[in-house]
């Protein structure tokens, strides 16, 4: 990768006629020698970023408190809970939020 030693911008290669190099921006041209044609440009990558997976094992170590409620879907007594405040300006109520344990249905009580 060369870049125009005018303006800064990437140099594109030019195949018509003699092999060259041209500035796109402020039309720089440089034709390129037999040498530079012949010349490998290694380029080396750092580690891939590493990816988090979460499983049903992962979300049993959630944070969140638990209450004795009863599941509407499979009848399990413990739920996670956490409140949100509605977002309707005319309204000030909190949603409050049930997570079962067992099976992991959500629901929700306005309040």
């Amino acid at each position: 990768m060369k870049f125009c030693p005018q303006c800064g911008t990437l140099l594109q290669v030019v195949k018509k006629g003699t092999p060259s190099l041209r500035c796109p921006k402020c039309r720089y041209q440089k034709t390129i020698n037999r040498e530079e044609t012949k010349q490998k440009i290694n380029v080396y990558c750092g580690k891939s970023a590493e990816i988090a997976v979460i499983d049903k094992k992962a979300a049993s170590l959630r944070q969140l408190p638990t209450v004795k409620v009863v599941c509407l879907t499979c009848g399990h007594t413990e739920s996670e809970t956490w409140n949100v405040e509605a977002a309707d300006e005319t309204i000030h109520s909190t949603i409050t939020f049930f997570r079962c344990t067992n099976c992991g249905a959500t629901r929700r009580e306005a309040g």
